[in-house]
């Protein structure tokens, strides 16, 4: 972080058909545009916001001649109408495939020309779509981003093209053993629920979609008051507030729904599903219950408790029975979802000795429901964390996906730079009252797949789902 605090005197330059360098009329029009500015402390992030409510975060970093920029929508596929899950994926990637103006064909060949990324994508809360480009094409690269926001044309052929694509890996997830068992469970967790369903779509829904599903999810959700823009490289916070003033500022807020959902359904005992395959020579597992939210306060002590539990396959709780000691699995792990719904706790393994890899992971975990984390155990996950977290946003792309989060889920400007802090702020008894309070022994919604059948597990207390 030291070096990216160092002066620099480098600035890019965009151009927009052949005009160059706008600095000096970028700052006129930013002394109107501004009607918020927050600098992060000593990191060289800060936040405005266009008088349409369009938040703009910028970090500058100067060590290469590239930027990338990432323009979020707040709405993802939890928004998809529910006979139609995959709605928002196919819009996403459709931004990016045509405009009113500019076939897909004539975008592909100019990101092309360029050396350039561009993508669409979705999950259950944001869309988004991005662009990595050299600093000196970055005008070109805000002209397509901005084009692709504004007038998305939802072309009827790139469209079929895209419900091919999506609907070939929707049958792909049944060729892979590990996110079967996951879709399995997210079912039986979810129920209902916006986050029950693929984000992606699946080969029900996705033939489903229309146009005018794409276009009215477009028109609600992608408004500049329900958006907001990263931007990390090498960029001038000024330079670059003042384009984005000049590509978005007429952009036309409009009131955004947001999502209101039942609490998830905390299972009274152990209520299981066995899918038997007598050609597979391991068993995959997943089980847990209702979790919290991203935003939840307790977050981080939960965070510490679940990585001393089964955060590492060869030094958690979890995986020191069940790995190093048992023999029983390659990865064994248990972690808690961070979504703006309340989300889940997971434990998962891949084994050829099932009923004992089980009856392992639910004593480690109902051991640390009684007992808690012990002193040592702690420190332990306090360095794991304060250590490796300067890596996530040590890249650029880890930084535009660092600061995207603290922005979706309301972490506060200060999280990156007070992160440290914080954690270590958490003591042996914030991480206890949270294993008291988040993790419920014998209460788990549980998927098992593989050459076994009901009675190979020993369960007891179970409810089987057939």
């Amino acid at each position: 972080m030291a070096e990216a605090r160092q002066p620099h005197h480098r600035h890019p330059h965009f151009r927009k058909g052949g005009q160059v360098n706008l600095r000096r009329s970028s700052l006129v029009i930013l002394t109107s545009a501004f009607c918020l500015l927050t600098s992060a402390f000593g990191l060289p992030l800060y936040r405005d916001s266009l008088p349409n409510g369009l938040i703009i975060l910028t970090y500058e970093e100067h060590r290469l001649p590239t930027a990338s920029v990432s323009l979020v929508c707040r709405s993802g596929a939890a928004f998809d109408p529910e006979e139609k899950s995959g709605t928002a994926a196919m819009m996403s990637d459709l931004l990016t495939r045509g405009t009113a103006t500019m076939s897909g064909d004539s975008i592909k060949s100019q990101v092309e020309f360029l050396g350039a990324r561009f993508s669409g994508h979705a999950g259950d809360d944001n869309c988004a779509i991005e662009v990595r480009v050299l600093t000196k094409d970055m005008g070109t690269a805000l002209d397509l981003m901005a084009d692709a926001v504004l007038h998305p044309a939802f072309a009827v052929k790139e469209m079929e093209l895209a419900r091919s694509r999506m609907i070939t890996d929707a049958r792909g997830l049944f060729d892979d053993p590990g996110s079967e068992v996951s879709y399995e469970f997210m079912k039986l967790l979810y129920g209902d629920h916006p986050y029950g369903r693929l984000s992606g779509g699946d080969t029900l829904s996705l033939p489903l979609i229309k146009r005018e599903d794409l276009v009215a999810f477009h028109n609600t959700h992608f408004r500049p008051n329900n958006c907001f823009v990263v931007a990390a490289g090498d960029i001038s916070r000024k330079e670059f507030v003042a384009e984005m003033e000049r590509r978005l500022g007429a952009w036309t807020p409009a009131p955004v729904p947001t999502l209101t959902v039942a609490p998830l359904t905390m299972p009274d005992r152990i209520r299981a599903k066995v899918i038997t395959r007598s050609d597979m020579n391991q068993t995959y597992v997943e089980f847990g219950h209702p979790g919290i939210q991203a935003d939840d306060k307790k977050m981080l002590a939960t965070r510490l408790m679940s990585y001393v539990l089964g955060g590492g396959a060869m030094s958690s709780r979890l995986g020191i029975s069940v790995r190093e000691k048992g023999g029983l699995a390659y990865d064994v792990r248990c972690w808690f979802d961070r979504n703006r719904l309340q989300g889940g706790f997971h434990a998962t393994v891949q084994t050829a000795g099932p009923a004992e890899a089980i009856g392992l992971m639910l004593r480690d975990i109902k051991l640390m429901y009684d007992s808690g984390a012990t002193r040592k155990e702690l420190e332990k996950a306090h360095n794991y964390f304060t250590g490796s977290f300067p890596l996530t946003y040590a890249s650029t792309g880890g930084k535009l996906g660092q600061v995207r989060t603290m922005e979706l889920y309301g972490y506060g400007m200060d999280w990156l730079e007070k992160f440290p802090d914080k954690v270590r702020a958490v003591t042996l008894d914030d991480v206890n009252k949270t294993a008291r309070e988040y993790i419920h022994p014998g209460q788990y919604w549980m998927v098992v797949l593989g050459p076994v059948t009901k009675e190979d597990l020993g369960l007891t207390d179970v409810e089987w789902i057939e």
